[in-house]
């Protein structure tokens, strides 16, 4: 059985949480460690049973507290060594960790192989992840101003996808941020708009596909109901659940060809 939850997605922090054949993974750890133990808790998963850290990036919002907690409960980081070294975590005393280069794959978990997908973003070696595990794809991609043609295809028949709507770019547009921070935002190194998702969805999306849980959102370029919406409409009359994942709450774990506990 594969199971994931996101623990939490937004600018204030992002972790997911993947357990598939038997091993328990964290993917960013941007929240505190208090709030990942105590998120991790509220669905049932002890911290100490995690086996692995991926990283995606170096900003905050997603290493925050990488460095405590790989040594508070003894598990390897696994990332890029740009990534590694733009997050200063050498310096923060974390040395258990397997370098993996962008294009590459990770396959030293028995039966389980993690794709580090290039992406877009404007970061030193930001990737998205793709996990296979047998007939199983699940994969996460956030942080990305624009969705390459090797986004598109290695994303294609997920059977689960968490996925960046970040902004609605009218609100973008009129809301208080300075106009420097706007433009990065849109950029091709930025971060997705609800109407990019939704065209990506559209690309990748098929009958395998269970579920599709929208991340990142912007708290004041974007609500729920709009990217819901916008990219609910895509997947009409297919078997496929849309789901928005929150800040400050985990979502439910979702199962993959099981059920998913509300």
């Amino acid at each position: 059985m594969v199971e994931f939850c996101v623990l939490g997605s937004g600018s204030r922090g992002n972790s997911v949480f993947l357990r598939v054949n038997g091993y328990s993974f964290l993917f960013d750890c941007g929240l505190s460690c208090k709030q990942i133990e105590n998120r991790l808790n509220e669905i049932g998963v002890l911290p100490s049973s995690i086996d692995a850290v991926f990283l995606s990036h170096e900003h905050s919002d997603h290493v925050k507290s990488v460095h405590t907690f790989v040594k508070r409960y003894k598990v390897p980081l696994i990332t890029s060594e740009k990534t590694y070294k733009a997050s200063g975590l050498y310096d923060r005393g974390v040395k258990d960790v397997f370098f993996v280069n962008s294009g590459k794959t990770f396959s030293k978990f028995k039966g389980i192989d993690v794709f580090f997908m290039p992406i877009s973003h404007d970061a030193a070696d930001p990737v998205g992840f793709v996990v296979y595990s047998e007939d199983t794809k699940f994969a996460l991609v956030t942080d990305i101003g624009y969705p390459t043609e090797l986004v598109a295809h290695e994303l294609k028949d997920c059977n689960a996808l968490v996925v960046e709507a970040n902004h609605d770019p009218q609100m973008l547009k009129m809301g208080t941020y300075p106009w420097e921070l706007k433009q990065r935002i849109a950029s091709r190194k930025g971060h997705l708009s609800n109407g990019d998702c939704a065209k990506l969805v559209e690309r990748v999306v098929s009958d395998k596909t269970e579920y599709v849980v929208l991340a990142h959102l912007s708290e004041e370029n974007n609500t729920p109901d709009i990217a819901l919406l916008t990219v609910s409409r895509i997947v009409k009359g297919m078997d496929c659940n849309v789901k928005v994942a929150a800040q400050d709450s985990p979502t439910p774990v979702f199962r993959l060809n099981a059920y998913t506990v509300d």
